[in-house]
């Protein structure tokens, strides 16, 4: 793996399979950026979870976004790594209003576009942030000395975007990767990917297998069909799908370094 993103319930926490995963990322000084989800949703308290991550997996965190509430008093987003404002309105939590550049925080506009009490909250929880918790240093994230947070709901988009702007400005680029004859370069034109893991039966409605793949190189088209080389014929995938925590869709096209 080049880079990866480590989800977090916020209600549960650090489970024990994520702790053997980062282990294994720590290992192997794999580059991480901490994604604490389903904010929408009551759990626990946002600094809690950062000294969790910290305690329980061994990471040195930095938040680059910070929550606006939580559960039902969740509003929005304040984007630290970008310096503005997403904030999420409607009974279904799903209408994302229009991104508002926000510098400076101790401004009185800041009153006109959320409460005054969780104007209140945010500039006190910032403050906090800016004094516990070290400025980004993206060699040390490289490195995987440093671990990013980004706080939001991937079942409905809050703080995705934000999450992913930031991974691809930062993240590494893939690597080669050595096959059984020589070294496949990200950049090379044709696609060639490796099957990494094999799981069967993720859906309990429905006897299923599923085969993760890392694209190596060239880019990847649905329904185009492709050289099975232990088989030696080629296959066509029509429904291929990425994830993103409990979230699945079907992709019609992907790149060099991603699963």
């Amino acid at each position: 793996m080049d880079s990866v993103i480590v989800v977090i319930d916020v209600a549960k926490g650090v489970e024990e399979q994520t702790e053997k995963l980062v282990e294994v990322c720590r290992m192997r000084n794999i580059p991480m950026i901490v994604f604490i989800n389903k904010l929408d949703r009551e759990g626990k308290d946002a600094f809690d979870l950062l000294d969790e991550v910290e305690q329980k997996l061994g990471l040195k965190v930095t938040p680059l976004s910070f929550p606006i509430g939580m559960g039902y008093d969740f509003k929005g987003i304040y984007n630290i790594w970008e310096k503005n404002i997403n904030l999420f309105s409607g009974d279904s939590r799903k209408n994302i209003e229009e991104t508002i550049a926000f510098n400076d925080i101790n401004s009185p506009e800041l009153e006109k576009i959320i409460s005054e009490q969780s104007a209140e909250n945010l500039r006190s929880d910032l403050e906090l942030v800016y004094e516990v918790y070290p400025k980004f240093d993206r060699e040390a994230y490289l490195k995987g000395d440093q671990q990013p947070v980004f706080f939001g709901s991937a079942l409905n988009n809050f703080g995705v975007r934000e999450l992913l702007d930031c991974f691809v400005e930062i993240a590494p680029s893939p690597r080669p990767k050595a096959s059984e004859e020589r070294i496949v370069n990200p950049e090379e034109p044709t696609f060639t990917g490796f099957v990494f893991k094999i799981h069967a039966n993720m859906d309990p409605n429905h006897r299923d297998r599923l085969a993760f793949v890392k694209i190596v190189s060239g880019t990847f088209e649905r329904n185009k069909p492709y050289l099975h080389t232990r088989l030696g014929k080629k296959l066509k995938f029509s429904s291929p799908n990425a994830f993103f925590a409990e979230k699945k869709e079907v992709v019609d096209i992907s790149y060099a370094g991603i699963l």
